[in-house]
């Protein structure tokens, strides 16, 4: 993440980047009991476990995948697209990575870890038979260089492990990271695709290496790279794990949601992202093809600009807030297969608080508080939406029509999607439409990125902030009592909801469409699926 304006992150300088991990968490999964599918044979609500087993072997030996968004880089530290995001950890292996199933902390290039009894050193050692993709030993000092790089980016994700005071290589298969105060989802930020661990040599030695044909130390990597067209992965020979069954991943950058729907019915391409959401029932109803809708930490979100008049004032937003029908949004947008969020936390996750109730129309309320705010015959605002998101334009049609009930006049101004994150980001051009997805299991990131005015992104570029919001956050960073987490993260998300400096909307799948010749091809809650790539095959068609 991931936020990103209809598509992807709110994204920031480069610096908002996004997206959700923790060690033993199992509350993702559950998400998972809740997205029921459209209609049809060929689409599901799919768990992690219960995809069709893949054959033994791979009778075509490339997969084709078509994205609806280029290629901002291939930098770990500077990704900023979710789809980028997640091509890279196929390229790039980390200290320690998440499950299939995106609910725990498992090994990755460091085998095993201890902590200090005070809980303030780490040290992590490294699989001896891992190497990059050019053959050479990943060393200590490969990881350390890694980690202290992308923390030290500015406007990087360094924000999230601000406890740590130093990553040092104390031998050639040892990291040690010590911190000045306990951290409780450092092992969720290594996770984090910003850390990937990069040859750091090969890095140093070329100013280029990331717009070329970078490599990592992951079961994939680059041979081919067009940022705004094409990106060809092959198997890479050097990794020490299990070896993917298929040799090459070709993604294509198509842009237009119904050419890549007929791509994949045209059998040009094997898997396709983000298909129309009114196309769903359609596409299943093919027995050639097949709908997956996999449990995610997406949250939809209204962006409200703070800095602009009137929405500085927490009685028109929560005019705003108090006239949108989430359940006419989730029909129209996904169909129903979306659920109303209710907090900004993603759905299910570790600490998401399901006390607090989803939002339901109340006109009378709504008229009210506008009347105390002193506008009584409302307004006129613009609302930012990106062009060509089905979903997106959807929800506007509907937010609009709300407002408009209350007096609020609503013009939507769609734009190409980095325009349409430009505009937003500052704080001052309307109402924006925005989603996040997580990038580690812990709530830490999304409670720092979208709450704390300090955390980095401005708060969802809403320029909200609350001293004593911040400090929660700050304090629940520290905390290693879960019962104690769990009640700092409550506050949290209950003051957000009354002060609505943004308001959720939907809490939505991700949605893939594939050919039936597909089998084993998995999504992650955090929207990783370089692990079924080890896996998956490709059959004739």
């Amino acid at each position: 993440m991931t936020p990103v304006p209809h598509p992807a992150h709110p994204v920031q300088p480069r610096s908002a980047l996004r997206r959700l991990r923790l060690t033993g968490l199992s509350g993702l999964a559950a998400a998972a009991l809740v997205l029921a599918a459209c209609g049809g044979g060929g689409s599901s609500a799919t768990d992690p476990g219960a995809a069709s087993a893949p054959a033994a072997t791979s009778e075509v030996d490339t997969l084709k995948i078509a994205n609806g968004v280029a290629i901002d880089t291939l930098d770990p530290a500077e990704n900023a697209a979710n789809e980028s995001i997640w091509l890279d950890q196929n390229i790039y292996a980390r200290l320690v990575q998440t499950d299939p199933t995106g609910t725990k902390i498992v090994p990755d290039l460091a085998s095993t870890w201890e902590q200090s009894a005070d809980g303030l050193t780490w040290t992590f050692h490294l699989n001896p038979d891992a190497k990059f993709a050019d053959g050479s030993p990943v060393t200590a000092s490969d990881a350390a260089w890694s980690i202290n790089r992308a923390r030290a980016l500015e406007g990087g994700w360094g924000f999230l492990i601000t406890p740590v005071t130093s990553i040092t290589a104390s031998d050639p298969q040892t990291v040690v990271i010590k911190l000045k105060t306990k951290h409780a989802p450092l092992l969720a930020d290594l996770a984090m695709y910003a850390y990937g661990i990069l040859p750091q040599k090969a890095v140093e030695a070329d100013k280029d290496f990331f717009s070329k044909t970078p490599y990592g130390a992951g079961p994939f990597k680059v041979t081919k790279l067009e940022p705004d067209s094409q990106l060809v992965l092959t198997r890479n020979d050097s990794y020490w794990g299990p070896k993917p069954k298929i040799t090459t991943v070709e993604v294509s950058v198509v842009t237009n949601d119904n050419t890549r729907v007929l791509q994949l019915q045209g059998g040009q391409v094997d898997v396709i992202e983000n298909p129309p959401g009114n196309l769903v029932k359609q596409l299943s109803a093919n027995p050639k093809l097949k709908v997956d809708l996999f449990p995610s930490t997406r949250v939809d979100f209204l962006q409200v600009p703070l800095k602009s008049k009137p929405f500085e004032d927490v009685r028109v937003r929560q005019a705003v807030k108090a006239a949108l029908d989430l359940d006419a949004m989730n029909t129209l947008a996904y169909q129903g297969n979306a659920v109303p969020a209710n907090t900004f936390f993603p759905y299910k996750m570790l600490h998401w608080a399901e006390s607090i109730p989803a939002p339901k129309p109340d006109l009378d309320k709504a008229k009210q508080l506008l009347t105390e705010a002193g506008f009584p015959n409302g307004f006129k605002t613009d609302l930012i939406t990106v062009s060509g998101d089905a979903a997106g334009q959807a929800q506007a049609v509907v937010i609009k029509d709300d407002l408009a009930k209350i007096g609020i006049d609503v013009t939507i101004q769609s734009y190409e999607q980095s325009t349409a994150y430009t505009n937003e980001r500052s704080g001052t051009n309307g109402l924006g439409l925005r989603y996040w997805t997580n990038d580690i299991i812990d709530p830490d990131e999304v409670a720092t990125f979208g709450a704390d005015i300090k955390g980095g992104a401005n708060t969802f570029s809403s320029y909200w902030g609350d001293e004593a919001t911040s400090k929660a956050i700050n304090d629940a960073r520290s905390e290693t009592d879960e019962t104690k987490r769990g009640e700092l993260y409550e506050q949290v998300q209950q003051t957000i909801a009354d002060q609505a400096p943004f308001i959720p909307l939907a809490y939505a799948p991700f949605r893939y469409a594939s050919g039936a010749w597909v089998q084993g091809f998995q999504v992650s809650p955090l929207g990783n699926y370089n692990d079924s790539l080890l896996s998956l095959t490709v059959g004739t068609h």
